[in-house]
């Protein structure tokens, strides 16, 4: 069982107090957490507490089934102090000896409520309400409501929760509970891993039941010619909020048809995955070193598009594939950085597509775009360059997603599927933080501070602090919370690498890490705070935890944000608009994070309006205790 104890309150009111502790502790260190002497003070000051309120119910609530430390699966040791089961609904109890709570505690709660929500299979099943309370045992504590989550104590715990506990949960779906499947939302390289060991995408009712199963299902019906049964050339367009899974369609896609396990076409299709995105393919590609499926398919399935161009443009040479997925296509190169090729990236890519359709029967390009991403020099066009190149090959089937309607006006054959857009985020436990993003990059203060109150009630964790020391401070609070976490430095490749050593003190500090140097950084060594992730090498990928630094090149001034003279003289001349690429770039650095956000505004004068921004929008001081 993946508890420390279970029984109805009747048993838990008959049961020693010492031996029920003793049980917790021999459970705990059984799976291998460390139990202090504080936590024995925790688990008796809670069983005080129940004791004390409990005997105070009707003999019909003493029926109630309770769970002590349920233990939740690959989250690293994160338990739920206690939980109830009532016929229809699981009551989260988190327990702390306080007068007064802290914001961590009320994000402890919401973090409970929302992984048991989201992530639990009979809960999801049995559409189970799951509601959190924070309760603390000090006398004197006040009880109110925060971020949602309504606080407990001795004088209004049974005022709040005893009239829900006229009906419990029968034993036997207390057990099917228990045992049930749980699986915590993967990042894009887990799911992978995932994905070509087992073959399938985690159980998680989003992915497996939602919108992505459905984007899934609409690409590999047009692959096997279900929608046109005649000799084609399909280009489908995928877009969908940051974090909304595009890569993992891919990926999906890129696995049933190399494996032919779905495919039903006449003649056994290959996929290949393609990105611009270098660190993106160095992780995947070094997360797949040991997995084989007839040959590496990291190496083989999964390329940077600037090798696939080398060996396919501008000659006869026919690529064995008839499924070509293109991530982040937003960002295509225009016909001017293409250089000797002379043609744009999309001209190309449809030209190598006409290749193929000559030599096999079906051809299917498959577009992945996101908006806000464009950071590189020759990628400032976006979307139009795929219109532009669409209009000279103009025999091609267009499938689009219906949020781009507008832009692809001009293409009278394209059709608008519902099925292309990814309007839920997977990232942040389902939380979409882009309009908060977005707020904050237009500067537009009361926007962003009622986007982060609703990202807060979701359990989005936002800190800030000016003390570089505090920070690592916080991030090793969660490490003991949460041993798996990963987090590591984020900051823009403008940062002055001067002021960056001296603001993170650390002389030997490298926040230009390489492409080649991403899987290792991703998988190990980002934790050691070394060195750091650019927006060229994050994108694409997320952490946990990113450690934001800010270091003076870009900042919030008289209400609008601005570039240091000195960065903009340097790159101005490199870009169409330099200042759309500063933004796109913290766009990526704000939106890397998996679980919450840390962001460094060091002691300088130019960042203190930037500081001030976060503070007034909501962000959390870490306080150093």
């Amino acid at each position: 069982m993946a508890c420390g104890g279970y029984g109805s309150i009747n048993k838990f009111l008959s049961k020693n107090k010492k031996d029920l502790v003793n049980q917790l502790k021999e459970f705990v260190e059984y799976n291998n957490f460390e139990v202090d002497e504080k936590q024995i003070f925790a688990w008796n000051d809670c069983c005080n507490f129940l004791e004390k309120i409990f005997d105070q119910l009707s003999e019909k609530s003493k029926n109630v089934y309770l769970a002590f430390e349920y233990l939740l699966p690959f989250e690293g040791g994160r338990r739920p102090d206690v939980l109830l089961f009532i016929k229809d609904k699981i009551f989260i109890l988190e327990f702390k000896n306080k007068i007064n709570y802290e914001p961590s505690d009320i994000e402890q709660a919401i973090g409970y409520r929302e992984d048991i929500k989201n992530f639990h299979e009979q809960t999801y099943k049995n559409n189970l309400e799951v509601i959190s309370y924070l309760v603390l045992t000090k006398k004197d504590a006040k009880y109110t409501e925060d971020r949602g989550v309504k606080i407990l104590t001795e004088d209004n715990f049974l005022q709040v929760i005893s009239l829900d506990m006229e009906e419990a949960m029968a034993e036997k779906k207390v057990k099917e509970w228990l045992k049930s499947k749980y699986e915590p939302l993967p990042s894009v390289i887990e799911a992978t891993l995932r994905l070509f060991k087992q073959g399938n995408l985690p159980y998680i009712k989003n992915i497996q039941e939602g919108e992505l199963e459905e984007t899934i299902k609409f690409i590999k019906r047009l692959i096997n010619n279900n929608e046109t049964k005649d000799k084609c050339k399909n280009i489908v367009f995928v877009s969908g909020v940051p974090g909304s899974g595009k890569t993992l369609v891919a990926l999906k896609t890129l696995y049933d048809y190399n494996l032919y396990k779905y495919n039903t076409y006449k003649e056994k299709l290959s996929a290949i995955y393609l990105s611009g995105n270098g660190p993106l393919v160095s992780v995947l590609q070094e997360q797949l070193t040991n997995v084989k499926v007839n040959e590496s398919i990291g190496k083989t399935y999964i390329k940077e598009v600037i090798k696939f161009k080398k060996e396919y443009l501008n000659n006869r040479i026919i690529p064995p594939y008839n499924v070509i997925m293109f991530d982040e296509a937003q960002r295509a190169w225009d016909k001017e950085q293409m250089g000797r090729y002379n043609i744009s990236e999309p001209e190309g890519l449809l030209s190598v597509g006409n290749k193929i359709y000559n030599e096999k029967e079906n051809i299917n390009i498959v577009c992945f775009i996101g908006d806000g991403q464009v950071i590189h020099v020759g990628e400032e066009v976006g979307i139009d360059l795929w219109i532009e190149a669409l209009k000279k090959f103009n025999d091609w089937n267009v499938y689009i997603p219906t949020n781009y309607k507008k832009e692809f006006s001009s293409i009278p054959n394209a059709i608008e599927k519902k099925e292309l857009y990814l309007d839920t985020s997977i990232r942040n436990n389902f939380i979409d933080i882009s309009e908060f993003i977005e707020a904050i990059l237009d500067g537009n203060v009361n926007v962003a501070k009622k986007e982060l109150d609703k990202l807060k009630e979701q359990g989005y964790i936002l800190r800030i602090s000016r003390n570089y020391e505090a920070c690592k401070a916080f991030l090793n609070k969660k490490v003991k919370e949460q041993s798996n976490i990963t987090y590591g430095i984020l900051l823009s490749s403008k940062a002055n690498s001067i002021k960056a050593k001296e603001y993170l003190n650390n002389r030997g500090f490298s926040n230009y890490i390489k492409n080649s140097e991403a899987g290792n950084w991703f998988l190990n060594e980002s934790k050691n705070l070394q060195k750091g992730a650019s927006e060229f090498v994050c994108q694409g990928l997320e952490i946990d935890y990113p450690l934001v630094c800010f270091t003076g090149e870009y900042y919030f001034y008289k209400m609008k944000w601005c570039i240091d003279e000195s960065t903009f003289d340097e790159n101005d001349n490199k870009f169409k608009d330099f200042e759309a690429i500063m933004q796109n770039i913290y766009r990526v650095l704000l939106s890397r994070s998996r679980k919450g956000m840390i962001l460094y505004i060091p002691e300088t004068i130019i960042l203190d309006e930037t500081y001030e921004l976060f503070k007034e929008i909501g962000a959390d001081e870490i306080i150093i205790k």
